[in-house]
């Protein structure tokens, strides 16, 4: 993510297109006073913002940003007669600075260095503090077929092998991804993470393997494709079943090879990455019947993690549920409720077809006071509101609830959601729903 901080709506509007065309989420802010109340020592991005503003300068914004975070990256856009301000922040720390008009593919490749600085940084920071895959594992669970997981992924981390984790919707396919990839020798390397199903139709190809300038209408800018960006590191697949056919055997082949070739250029690019795939579907049938190229299924599926079902887990769900409860408690900061005999009947009669993920948004709707499924809305809602209205305000309370625990962050509520990032935003706009209401609250 970048933040462009500008009080003039055209720049912030030619930044906004800029980045968007080569894939990258920018947050727009018309005041420092705006952006410093959104950001937090945890943004996942960098910040663009203007040197001369009212209010709150660029100069001002700069050491309050530099007291949150001294190593998140700033860079300063300027005018000509700004210039020795700009040098002098980029002297007390200010990644780079860019004079107006700046060079579009100049700001592109800033922006793409500052990024993979702050990826670092947040990874070293992350690896810094204790965390439970150090002792005990992150993935809960007393029964045998945890355990099984658990020994999987202790014999795989050091291996540098490709995986294909596979499992029912919310089982913690992105978690074990997740696991294995900071656990592993390229753990102080970037893992690139792409939805194969919310690949956006036509510029699928572009945003997996780039392209050059001019290489089709539209390719004003080059980009580099998220297979050069993840060289070194890791490539996490989500649901790479949703992988267009057609790309299929372009990622084969530089999986194999260990080079590219971007969109519109003859010129190879090497890259090597360790592949992470993640599956709710039967590959093999897929394979079977021709939706999945068999070579790439064989590439990718050689070491396998098979995630159980919560149902199929026993007392696990019990186990877990007071685990949650405890966290999400804590982060509404209230004291963990007592648990009511229908909670209970809940957590031993459900099969919880969501698995962990509708068990940890029940745990966190019961550390609010709303998880008694006797006063569930959908049972004692009228009659005439229909199962349409129930079904949106589920839907409605359940991403309020995402959002809540993760504080606004979007990337973390499309990764607890399942849900494509275009389909998320849909989803707020249809519901009125504001994910930057959610951050910078106290206990959110």
């Amino acid at each position: 993510m970048i933040a462009i901080v500008d009080d003039e709506a055209e720049v912030r509007e030619a930044l906004r297109q800029l980045l968007e065309i080569e894939g990258l989420v920018p947050l727009e802010f018309s005041s420092g006073e705006q952006a410093l109340a959104r950001l937090d020592a945890n943004f996942a991005g960098i910040v663009i913002a203007d040197l001369r503003m009212p209010g709150l300068d660029g100069i001002g914004l700069f050491n309050c940003l530099t007291r949150l975070d001294p190593e998140l990256p700033v860079i300063m856009i300027s005018g000509h007669g700004d210039i020795a301000s700009a040098v002098d922040l980029v002297r007390r720390g200010a990644y780079d600075f860019l004079s107006k008009p700046f060079d579009a593919d100049h700001l592109l490749a800033t922006v793409r260095r500052a990024l993979d600085k702050r990826t670092l940084a947040l990874e070293n920071r992350a690896l810094r503090q204790p965390h439970p895959a150090a002792g005990a594992s992150a993935l809960l669970g007393e029964s045998r077929e945890m355990e099984l997981v658990r020994l999987t992924i202790d014999q795989l981390v050091q291996a540098d092998v490709d995986v294909l984790i596979s499992g029912e919707s919310g089982t913690g396919k992105s978690l074990v991804a997740s696991l294995l990839h900071r656990r592993s020798p390229r753990a102080r390397k970037p893992m690139i993470s792409v939805d194969c199903r919310g690949l956006p139709g036509e510029q699928a190809e572009s945003l997996l393997f780039g392209h050059v300038s001019g290489a089709f209408a539209g390719a004003q800018f080059p980009r580099t494709g998220q297979l050069l960006l993840a060289n070194a590191g890791t490539l996490f697949l989500d649901h790479v079943d949703g992988l267009p056919i057609g790309l299929q055997t372009r990622l084969h082949h530089v999986v194999e090879q260990g080079s590219l070739v971007p969109i519109g250029t003859s010129q190879s690019h090497q890259t090597q990455f360790r592949t992470l795939c993640s599956t709710s579907a039967k590959l093999d049938a897929m394979t079977a019947d021709g939706r999945f190229l068999p070579s790439l299924h064989f590439r990718l599926g050689s070491f396998r993690v098979t995630l159980p079902p919560l149902r199929d887990r026993g007392e696990d769900a019990v186990n877990l549920f007071r685990a949650f409860l405890i966290e999400e408690s804590e982060k509404v900061g209230r004291a963990p409720p007592a648990i009511s005999s229908a909670v209970w009947r809940r957590l031993h009669d459900h099969d919880w077809p969501g698995n962990v993920r509708e068990l940890r948004g029940f745990a966190a709707n019961v550390a609010l006071g709303l998880g008694d499924p006797a006063a569930v809305p959908a049972v004692t809602q009228p009659a005439s509101n229909g199962l349409r209205s129930a079904v949106a305000q589920f839907e409605a309370e359940s991403i309020r609830a995402a959002l809540a625990r993760h504080r606004g962050d979007i990337n973390a509520t499309l990764v607890e959601l399942d849900l494509p990032r275009k389909t998320l935003y849909d989803k707020l706009a249809r519901h009125g729903i504001e994910a930057a209401d959610f951050r910078g609250r106290k206990g959110a």
